[in-house]
């Protein structure tokens, strides 16, 4: 049986959904912040959560600014750092700035109610549900779906296991590897689009789509007899 592949946002369903968000609004900008963080740097829910001010620090990375955070509320208690997009940074700073003016700047949780309080995983798991909805995406958005996003398209970006490994703080590269056949999947469907017309090329996207790599799903096609 195959395993299903971790849900991943396109680019075109993400701009639907960030887009549902209303950024004039204290809780519309909380929210389009903490889902931004966890689509633009990877972060689980019990991380947006347990983030506090004092995890957030400026540092230098090729001669300009860059916003750094210690993730120190992780699943296995593995500590990391996280770097801040330009949109993510701007995003939360946005949100610390309106936090202060509501009187919260000394409470701990960076991502807190109006009255201080924490927000809820059951929360945010409701609101991403209703936000893909009225953003017209047809499958089930969960928070941990953005996370998905950013680590398929790291991989993309940089087609480095190891690196993605370090970024979403997996103990284990097994638990990484499964971003490759979303990468596999996505190449297969790329090339039955546009070379549908060329029947070993659909032969080959449909292997590696199966798993197989590349190499060895032309290998197989290779080895067919001719019709």
């Amino acid at each position: 049986m195959t395993n299903k592949l971790p849900d991943v946002m396109t680019d075109q369903e993400w701009t639907a959904f960030i887009g549902t968000f209303n950024q004039k609004a204290p809780t519309g900008l909380r929210n389009a912040a903490i889902f931004t963080l966890m689509r633009e740097a990877g972060l689980r829910t019990c991380e947006v959560i347990g983030l506090q001010r004092k995890d957030i620090r400026q540092d230098a990375l090729d001669g300009r600014p860059v916003t750094v955070l210690t993730l120190k509320t992780t699943k296995g208690g593995k500590h990391r750092n996280v770097y801040l997009s330009d949109r993510a940074n701007l995003l939360l700073n946005l949100w610390l700035t309106t936090r202060e003016k509501r009187g919260l700047g000394k409470v701990k949780a960076v991502f807190t109610t109006l009255q201080g309080e924490p927000v809820k995983d059951s929360y945010l798991r409701e609101v991403a549900a209703r936000k893909g909805a009225a953003a017209g995406i047809t499958w089930r958005v969960h928070p941990h779906a953005l996370r998905h996003t950013f680590a398929t398209e790291l991989l993309d970006e940089t087609g480095n296991l190891a690196l993605v490994q370090d970024a979403l703080g997996h103990s284990r590269p097994e638990t990484t590897r499964v971003y490759a056949k979303v990468k596999n999947t996505t190449l297969a469907r790329a090339m039955a689009k546009h070379e549908a017309d060329d029947p070993k090329a659909a032969k080959v996207a449909a292997l590696v789509a199966a798993g197989f790599t590349q190499e060895q799903a032309e290998a197989l096609v290779a080895a067919l007899p001719e019709k």
